[in-house]
């Protein structure tokens, strides 16, 4: 009796393919690595191409990159990003582009440490990276590591607090914002509030400018319109928007983000109103699992974390010199049920009129 080779399966190789589409070994190379400074037939190609299919044939990274000189491997700094699902989708866009192309994502997650930030990209750097893409959970600055020297680096949602980088990827916050707000003023609201994160926050201001300009838009003065600011939690978005009700008897609000519109929802439950009847609300950020599940559905102006990490892997495997320096992605307006037109003021019941020949009646009775 025969015996099994040891070892499981024996590797497909490129003399294997070779064998399959009747070529030679040398010409198989060329194909799979895509080298088109050597004359290959399409024919040829096509039938290479072809039994590499068929034979599940499996690149060996490793000696292409000896052979190459050249890394698969992008290494991705993240601050606040892995413990967040929705801005994690930054890091599946990223890996939806590049994964397919053959390249690996090693993600670090500094946590707002420097330090921890430069030992992280030092070791990237010694393995060898093709890239090293910085991202964050909100856009703001975020430290650079000065070993970078000649290596690719794009800032997704943030940029540089020092040096330079390929390129900067940021949403498109005060258009979002301007979206965000015309929502409710095309409906005809007039006392509308504004509801922002921390006032000196990047995209609070951003928002706030479009909300702003929405204003002027709809012929109204941003100076006579309510601005609040707190700290983009559900209780921050409860409390404040009590208060506007309460002092200001807004009929909109526009939230800074998804989760203060959500604790603005529970404060209209609270004082009895109900929304869009009563009161209109808007979000910001399209949370996953939250904007569409809340009820009435939430009207949110849309980050667009996964658009944002795509486009960091198409300029990851593009020709550096066809980098923009910055770009800006749309956040687009979903529009859900939390908005509808201003409540029709109520006005008093008028007395019911006496029926004719009470009053004859009544004076004849005396």
């Amino acid at each position: 009796m025969a015996r099994k080779p040891a070892g499981g399966p024996k590797r497909v190789t490129m003399t294997d393919v070779a064998r399959r589409a009747g070529v030679s070994q040398p010409t198989v190379s060329f194909v799979l690595n895509d080298r088109r400074d050597v004359a290959v037939a399409e024919e040829t190609r096509r039938r290479v191409l072809q039994a590499a299919a068929e034979l599940d044939f499996v690149p060996n990274r490793a000696a292409q990159l000896l052979r190459s000189n050249r890394s698969f491997t992008i290494g991705v700094v993240t601050s606040g990003i892995v413990s967040q699902p929705y801005a994690g989708l930054i890091v599946l866009g990223l890996q939806q582009i590049v994964q397919p192309a053959g390249y690996v994502c090693m993600v670090v997650d500094t946590t707002g440490d420097p330090g921890q930030g430069d030992d992280a990209v030092a070791s990237l750097v010694a393995q060898g990276v093709a890239a090293i893409v910085y991202a964050s959970l909100s856009p703001k600055p975020l430290h650079r590591s000065p070993r970078l020297d000649g290596i690719r680096t794009i800032f997704v949602n943030c940029w540089p607090e020092e040096g330079h980088s390929d390129t900067v990827l940021l949403a498109d916050e005060y258009a979002g914002g301007r979206a965000a707000a015309a929502s409710v003023f095309e409906r005809g609201h007039r006392d509308v509030a504004f509801l922002g994160g921390m006032r000196n926050d990047y995209a609070c201001k951003e928002r706030r400018r479009g909300f702003d300009d929405a204003a002027r838009a709809a012929g109204l003065r941003p100076a006579d319109l309510v601005h609040r600011y707190g700290n983009y939690q559900i209780g921050n978005g409860y409390d404040l928007a009590t208060e506007v009700i309460h002092e200001h008897r807004s009929t909109a609000l526009v939230c800074g983000n998804d989760r203060m519109a959500i604790g603005a929802l529970l404060a209209l439950h609270a004082l009895g109103l109900t929304c869009p009847d009563d009161v209109s609300i808007v979000g910001f950020d399209d949370q996953p699992d939250v904007a569409d599940q809340v009820r009435p559905g939430l009207t949110t102006a849309a980050l667009p974390h996964l658009m944002l990490g795509r486009r960091a892997g198409e300029l990851v495997l593009a020709a550096p010199e066809d980098a923009p320096a910055r770009e800006i992605v749309p956040c687009n307006l979903i529009e859900r049920d939390s908005v509808g037109a201003p409540p029709t003021p109520r006005r008093p019941t008028p007395p019911t009129p006496p029926a004719p020949g009470d009053g004859h009646r009544r004076r004849n009775s005396k």
